[in-house]
């Protein structure tokens, strides 16, 4: 024999889902423990009431409960799914199935209403749905084409980017092969490199250091850049690929023309250095050939005022041309200096003050013996404009003192120095340890020891020259160097 079963009482202890039973007019005649943890009322609070308290107000106004139960009378069974009321006046997504009961008759003695809440699967669909319409805003958002493909490069999903650029509908392009979208001479190479993108999927540029071509559906050709982003799904095994493609038709046209340019340009500026080197070369050899020419032209005129003064024995006019025939070959050891070097416009200094000092005393005929000298010149570079003011007096001062400094058989020193300071100035100072002169001399007739032309140099380097005669001679310059400034308009 069976064992009898209180149904009632099993209906009672289920909690997932609200069980109740309705009479013929919709009351409530029966309650179990899931209605009154879903729906938050009690047993006794529903008894007798009619079960459209559970229905939204627009529910209510549409006259849904007595809808429902014309359906099921008519039809044995009605199922809504829907928004219902709580107790607390809080709403839950639930579906409900409404059973008619009949009696042996067939005729119906009421209503079982089973409700299951679906709050929780709803808002997961709901938030499923938003982060979809999400997903596509941002793909569609997109400046370039985006195109999802799975694992075998089937066309899942594409943007409006991608129709316009490529020419297809969305209908045409879903569910084909990628590979209609390239020029047919890539497409089996590019099966290749999607199963071993496939082996290890990483976000990457495709085709990385080659040009990449693209085919639209008119069969036209554009360049493009590629880059690949895996997407893993909730399916095991199963993997999507975002391909981002831009078309970079328009900046490969920019960079052919730059390319062009660049040759271009690289060829006119050969050109133009080669021919400024030609001119350059064309200038330095004219130059050249003047500063020879000047210092030809200064020794000439030292000649000839050397023939002059030998005409002219025992006249006091003698030793005023020899002193202007020195004075111009210091000037013309200038000219040769620069015509030795490629730089025109400054000259070694220490270098030429050696060469001066040494045809000052070849021509004064003193033994070098006698008259020793010393230079103390750093490694200087002076411009033109310096260096013939600096080399005048140091012209005057040298021949001064093998003319008076050392009488009969006195020997002594000459010291040249010359130093850059601090400042960027530079310091001459000249010395030698003869016989010296007067002061009152050096004042009453400045032109004595060449004082006046080493005083109107000193004005040209901006200076002033500062004599001491006490024991002998030592005159101190501090003066800038002098830029060279042209004297010709262009």
């Amino acid at each position: 024999m069976k064992p009898s079963i209180n149904y009632e009482h099993f209906l009672k202890e289920i909690k997932d889902y609200a069980i109740f039973m309705l009479d013929i007019d919709g009351n409530v005649i029966s309650w179990n423990q899931g209605a009154e943890r879903i729906k938050g009322y009690t047993e006794s609070e529903v008894l007798d009431k009619h079960f459209r308290i559970f229905f939204t107000e627009e529910s209510k106004s549409s006259c849904l409960p007595e809808k429902l139960l014309n359906t099921a009378a008519a039809s044995g069974r009605a199922e809504y799914s829907g928004w219902h009321m709580r107790k607390d006046g809080t709403k839950f997504y639930g579906n409900g199935i409404i059973t008619a009961n009949f009696d042996k008759e067939g005729t119906i003695t009421g209503y079982t209403k089973i409700t299951k809440d679906l709050t929780l699967f709803e808002e997961n669909s709901e938030k499923l749905r938003q982060s979809e319409r999400k997903f596509r805003y941002l793909i569609e958002s997109a400046p370039d084409s985006m195109i999802i493909v799975d694992g075998n490069g089937i066309i899942n999903l594409v943007n409006r980017q991608t129709i316009s650029l490529f020419g297809y509908t969305e209908k045409e392009l879903y569910g084909r092969k990628i590979e209609m979208l390239m020029p047919e001479r890539y497409s089996s190479e590019h099966v290749k490199h999607r199963q071993v993108f496939n082996e290890n999927p990483k976000n990457r540029m495709m085709g990385e250091g080659r040009d990449l071509k693209a085919k639209r559906k008119d069969g036209s050709e554009f360049d493009v850049e590629i880059s690949l982003s895996p997407i893993r799904t909730e399916v095991e095994g199963e993997m999507l690929v975002v391909a981002a493609i831009r078309d970079i038709s328009p900046r490969k046209k920019i960079e052919k023309e730059i390319r062009e340019l660049n040759r271009s340009l690289e060829e006119r500026v050969k050109e133009r250095t080669e021919e400024l080197e030609r001119s350059l070369i064309e200038k330095v050899t004219m130059l050249q050939e003047i500063h020879h020419r000047v210092k030809n032209n200064l020794q000439t005129v030292s000649s000839l005022l050397r023939i002059q003064a030998n005409k002219i024995p025992g006249n006091p006019a003698v030793e005023f041309l020899k002193a202007s025939e020195q004075r111009i070959r210091s000037m013309a050891l200038i000219h040769m200096q620069l015509y030795k070097t490629k730089d025109f416009s400054r000259i070694n200094f220490y270098d030429y003050a050696e060469d001066l000092c040494r045809q000052l005393l070849l021509s004064s005929g003193v033994n070098a013996e006698k008259v020793k000298v010393q230079l103390e010149i750093e490694n200087i570079f002076f411009s033109i404009n310096t260096a013939l003011p600096c080399g005048l007096i140091l012209n005057e001062l040298f021949t001064n003192s093998l003319k008076h400094a050392f009488p009969g058989d006195r020997t002594g020193n000459i010291l040249i120095k010359i130093t850059r300071l601090e400042d960027g100035s530079y310091e001459l100072i000249y010395r030698d340890d003869g016989i010296g002169a007067p002061e009152e001399l050096i004042a009453e007739n400045p032109s004595k020891l060449g004082i006046l032309l080493i005083n109107t140099l000193a004005e040209q380097l901006e200076s002033e020259a500062e004599i001491n005669s006490e024991e002998g001679i030592e005159v101190r310059l501090v003066f800038n160097d002098i830029e060279h400034k042209t004297h010709y308009r262009t």
